[in-house]
């Protein structure tokens, strides 16, 4: 039984440790390395409080067991428990900062149109939204893939004249995974119950398929949800567009390129313009090396979309780059990033902000999370759900003044007073 103890509070303590250093920074960050290194940070961060619990219950179990009566045992129960205790401290210290920034970016953004965020609760265990918002799934927006179809996600009770705001879904996965099934169930679920209309979008994917193939999808679906989301509900003149990771990419490209007939062929004469855009932790600029300097993103995207090396083809890999299409008129954006993030650098975000910030007249909101990983909203955190209320807080905002514009002109940052 003493040996049993010693093993159990030995693997508590070792694990407390590797969930504890993930969570604050990521030792590597090198395919596919940083796979596993995301999962502890995620742990670390996101699932605190239950790692933590464990912990504390493995260590009850350790000492039941007798594994305090030798030293390596009464070693591992220490660490263990100061394990435990970092990890309830960073959970809690992480959530109420990135409560904060999101609270200034929505102060940058709204001026007094908002309401300021509190601690939400955590729901991660709760149930998937999907058979209560569902209404329609695997609807075909194109002809050319069985990929290009989509899901309509509204209340059931939603009248289809309430012309309600329209939000574009497009999921993540490095352009060649994933599915609409997977992109950020919670915040369709929230849009949804405030009595939006909500489109999940699946296209192409790589390697198979080459760029432009994933944009003119999404732009498709934009023209599709336009040309038809009146009889489900949805408001034509209202659309905006979200995405995290590669679907933050493509969300972005989609709202800096209106009608831009490159990415249209075959329905140039459609209107996919968006009217704003919710970003989270996407890849912003294709060309740009990694921090290290080296140039891991350029190989993969060159390996799974384009023809060309970024040398040989400069044009299309700037198009491709939302940060190297920042114009003078882009829609109103609210983007989220955590500084922790293992996959997509956070000076993706950064260099994207600074550009766009230059030439945006419109309200513009940023939030740098503090120990945030990368896709941190896919469980219901406290911090994913305090995202998801900032998201749909910034939307309903640009919904409303989008429709009485006259009484709701947009003040510059930071020079309204906020208000609870």
């Amino acid at each position: 039984m003493r040996r049993a103890g010693t093993v159990l509070a030995v693997g508590a303590g070792l694990t407390g440790v590797v969930v504890n250093v993930f969570a604050r920074r990521a030792p590597w960050r090198r395919y596919p390395w940083y796979l596993p290194g995301l999962v502890a940070g995620l742990a670390g961060t996101e699932f605190a409080g239950p790692v933590a619990g464990a912990q504390v219950v493995a260590g009850a179990l350790a000492t039941a067991f007798g594994a305090r009566r030798g030293r390596l045992g009464f070693a591992g129960l220490a660490v263990t428990a100061a394990t435990s205790a970092g990890l309830y401290q960073l959970r809690r210290s992480s959530t109420d900062a990135s409560i904060a920034e999101l609270n200034g970016a929505l102060a940058d953004a709204l001026g007094a149109d908002r309401t300021t965020l509190g601690r939400p609760k955590s729901r991660i265990f709760a149930r998937q939204p999907r058979a209560r918002y569902l209404v329609a799934e695997d609807v075909a927006y194109g002809t050319d893939s069985p990929a290009q179809v989509l899901d309509i996600w509204r209340r059931p009770d939603l009248p289809r004249t309430a012309a309600a705001g329209v939000l574009v879904m497009v999921h993540g996965g490095s352009w060649v995974g994933g599915g609409k099934r997977m992109a950020s169930p919670q915040l369709l679920a929230e849009l949804a119950e405030r009595g939006w209309v909500c489109v999940s979008v699946d296209y192409r994917l790589g390697p198979d398929n080459r760029w432009p193939s994933p944009i003119v999808d999404v732009k498709k679906a934009i023209a599709w949800v336009r040309a038809n989301i009146a009889d489900h509900g949805g408001d034509p003149g209202f659309i905006a567009v979200s995405g995290g990771s590669a679907g933050g990419h493509l969300a972005a490209l989609a709202a800096l390129s209106a009608n831009d007939p490159a990415f249209q062929p075959g329905f140039p004469e459609a209107d996919t313009a968006v009217q704003a855009a919710a970003l989270l932790y996407g890849v912003y600029d294709l060309t740009a090396r990694n921090d290290d300097g080296s140039t891991r993103l350029r190989d993969y995207v060159r390996k799974v979309l384009f023809d060309a090396d970024l040398v040989d083809d400069t044009a299309t890999w700037h198009a491709a780059s939302p940060s190297w299409r920042s114009r003078a008129d882009p829609p109103p954006m609210f983007v989220v990033h955590g500084d922790r993030d293992e996959i997509v650098t956070v000076s993706q975000a950064r260099r994207f902000v600074d550009a766009v910030r230059l030439a945006c007249r419109e309200p513009f909101g940023y939030a740098e999370l503090p120990y945030a990983h990368h896709a941190f909203d896919m469980v219901r955190s406290a911090r994913a759900m305090a995202t998801v209320e900032a998201v749909c807080q910034f939307l309903d905002v640009m919904r409303d003044r989008a429709r009485r514009p006259a009484r709701h002109d947009v003040p510059a940052a930071g020079s309204v007073e906020q208000h609870d």
